[in-house]
This record gives C-alpha cells, structure tokens and sequence, in this order.
C-alpha cells in the first residue's frame, strides 16, 4: 500500500511539473500551449438538442427529440503547421461522426488544408451551424442539392484579403464512413463585399462544384427535406454511381438500366446584406445531374414515392434523362432588440449577433425556399419558415421555427414546430 502511494505521488508531480511547464489560457475558451511556443491545443465543442412535433398530412413523421449535434472539438498548431479534430457523438458510430479532420499551412497568402473538410459551396453551407438562422440548412446545401456530400476528403487552398475571399478545392467523392471509391470532384468560390462597415454590409458570391462518379461510387442525389429534419423528404435527382444498382433482370417488375457513373455539376449565385437590426441572404443554385439509365414504373414509385410523370412503357420502364435543378431561397430576420448582425470578412459569412444587453438579445426570422427538378413535371418542394431566435449569451441561444411543408409530386403538406437548445464553447 505505502508502496503504491509512493507511486502515484510520484505520477502527480510529474504531471504537475510538466503542466506548470505549459501556460493555460481561459480567455474565450480553453487552451494549452507548450512552454516554447511551438505546440498549442483548443478544446471547444458544441450542444444541440432538439424537439420535433409534427402536424402530418399524407406523411406520418414521428414527434421526438434528438441531439441534432453534440460535438467536441480540439485544434492548435504543431510548430507551424495548424490541425483541427472534429467528432460529433450524435451522428453514430465514429466515422460516420467525424466531421473536419485537417492538417494545414500558410501557401500564398493563403492557407492551405489537407484531411476531411467542407468544399467551398456557397454561403448557407459554409456558415457555421452555431450561426445558422434557422434550424435546418436551406435546399442549396447539404440538406437538398448535396445531399450527404457535406464533407468531402481533399486538399483545399483559401484566401482573403479586403473585401475579397477565395477558395478552391479537389477532393475524393467520400467521406470516412463510405467505403473507398475513385470519384473525383472539385468546388471553388469567390465573394466581394464592397460595403462592409459597423452600420451595414453588402455581399455577392459565385460558386461552382463538379463531381464526376467513377469505380466504387456511391449514386449522387438531392433531397428536400421540406418539412423539417426527421420529417418526410422527397428524392429531387439521381445521378447513378459506379454501385451494383440493379434490381431483377430487364423486362421483370423491378428492374434499373443504364450507364453506371454520370457527374454532377453545381454553380451558384449569392447575395446578401444587412442594415442596422435588419438583414437579408438569398442563394440561387443550378444543378445538372447526368442521367441516362431507365427504371420501371414501381420502382420509380418506390424511389420518388409517387408514380411516375413522364412517359413509361411495359418493357423499357421510365427513361431518367439529364436533370435540370433548379433550387433557391430567400431568408431574412430583425433584431427587434436592436443588435447587428457581424460580417466575417475572412470566410464570407454573416455570424450571429452578441447580445448588447444583460437579458439577451430577440430575433424575428423568416425564409421561403424551393427545390424542383425541370425534367420530371410536379417534382419539386417547397416551405416557408418563420421563427424567433433568443441569444442568452454569445455561446447560448435558443430557436424556434414553425415550418409549413409541401411537396407537389405527393401532394403531402406536412408542418413541423421546432425548438432547440444551443450551447457552444
């Protein structure tokens, strides 16, 4: 026992020694860096919890609760090259929760990254979802157009400088939890604030992204959630990937035909702004999802959960050609406690207002949004949102959105109520 005592003694003064060795610093968050500089460590993260009551129509969505993320972060530099480690514990098993995994460097005047991270793709999609205005993404992102395609794994280089930012990157059609594929893509975007001041600011944004489907692929679609996370969601396109995708042989009931591979390619357009309390985002964004397969009739029913719209025949099924996509959103919101929404000039994104009083800060939002693909008549979604936002803190807020649902191609016009809980560190 005395001899086990001495041990641990021992373990922590060591370990006091070398902690004493480093410096910690509170301010903002929680760092450590070594004693000569040349090491340093950030541990942030992110709590947030959701509820989701539904007021089904065709659909029938569960009410429930869920942590919609719950996040740890870590990041720092080694000499000087920079890192950053992102798990999210409430996506599943741990590659499926591994967001950004990066190392990085200074390259011409710029930075450049290496690992797993999000492709520059327009400005809903690379605001942080801490500042995100409403719940849910609108349809120019991840939760319509690049559905499960947020992160990708590449090598990416960004820069800004005034009121310019710009940023290009090529990567592997993958992410860590989908197995290993030959898809190649690349995205690139540039933006221009030319107002940029503590009363108001200006901006416009190009992006592009292209993905090219080769061996081992997964199919790229886009997906309308269009009411709600958790709630009903409609197939918009489907490029077909390089997988076994078929079903039966040619002539049976279920079967699906056609050049394994295809591209997508995706440009969009972004404009912004705020003045005072007052604030305004719009995105349009064009996609061209390459087709030429055909499916039978019931299962293009089972895919788009609706039969078919365009002509089908007994022995050849629905040919699925090239899709036009078209998706756009219009959102905006008040700070009727008279606060102003910051610009973050190095990314191109607006970020959360920080409460100017003791009791908080209120935000009154609202945004339409729609998503239809032109070659499939009746195919498209759409939702209004309205909802409220209480900034408690600049690290703690809560939401409420109520979302009005519709989905032409069922005729479904399921709504959603949803509250979060939000914390951040």
């Amino acid at each position: 026992m005395r001899t086990a005592y001495r041990a641990g003694a021992l373990l922590v003064s060591a370990l006091s020694a070398s902690a004493w060795g480093d410096e910690a610093k509170t301010k903002g968050g929680l760092e450590i860096v070594s004693d000569d500089g040349n090491f340093s460590a950030e541990l942030g993260g992110r709590i947030h919890f959701d509820t989701y009551l539904f007021d089904p129509d065709i659909a029938d969505p569960i009410s429930t609760t869920e942590f919609r993320r719950a996040r740890i972060t870590l990041q720092g530099q080694a000499y000087d090259f920079e890192y950053k480690l992102e798990q999210d514990f409430a996506a599943g098993d741990t590659l499926a929760g591994l967001r950004e995994a990066w190392i990085g460097h200074d390259f011409y005047a710029g930075k450049i990254r290496i690992g797993q991270f999000k492709p520059p793709r327009g400005m809903a999609e690379l605001t942080s979802s801490n500042e995100i205005l409403m719940l849910e993404r609108p349809f120019t992102t991840a939760t319509g157009l690049f559905d499960g395609r947020q992160f990708q794994q590449g090598i990416g280089w960004n820069h800004y400088w005034d009121c310019y930012t710009a940023g290009v990157m090529a990567f592997n059609l993958r992410n860590a939890d989908m197995p290993r594929n030959e898809g190649v893509g690349a995205a690139g975007r540039f933006t221009l604030a030319p107002i940029n001041d503590a009363l108001s600011t200006v901006h416009f944004g190009f992006s592009y992204s292209y993905e090219n489907t080769n061996r081992g692929s997964e199919p790229l679609e886009a997906n309308a959630n269009y009411a709600g996370r958790r709630g009903p969601s409609q197939l918009i396109a489907l490029t077909p990937g390089d997988e076994a995708y078929f079903f039966g042989e040619f002539g049976q009931e279920k079967f699906f035909l056609g050049d394994q591979g295809g591209s997508v390619g995706i440009a969009g357009l972004e404009l912004a702004g705020t003045w005072g309390p007052l604030y305004a985002q719009m995105e349009y964004a064009y996609g061209d999802y390459e087709g030429g397969y055909f499916i039978s009739e019931p299962y293009f029913e089972d895919l788009f959960d609706a039969p078919p719209t365009l002509a089908c025949t007994l022995e050849f099924g629905c040919n699925i050609k090239d899709q036009d996509v078209h998706a756009w959103y219009i959102q905006g919101s008040w700070m009727i406690t008279g606060e102003h929404k910051p610009y973050n000039s190095k990314a191109g994104v607006f970020k959360s207002a920080k409460p100017k009083n003791p009791w908080g800060a209120w935000e009154l939002t609202a945004r339409y949004g729609s998503i239809k693909n032109d070659e499939i008549r009746k195919l498209e979604a759409d939702s209004w949102i309205v909802g409220i936002n209480y900034y408690h803190s600049p690290k703690v807020r809560f939401m409420l959105n109520l979302r009005f649902g519709h989905d032409d191609f069922t005729g479904d016009s399921t709504d959603q109520l949803g509250i979060r809980a939000q914390m951040s560190w």
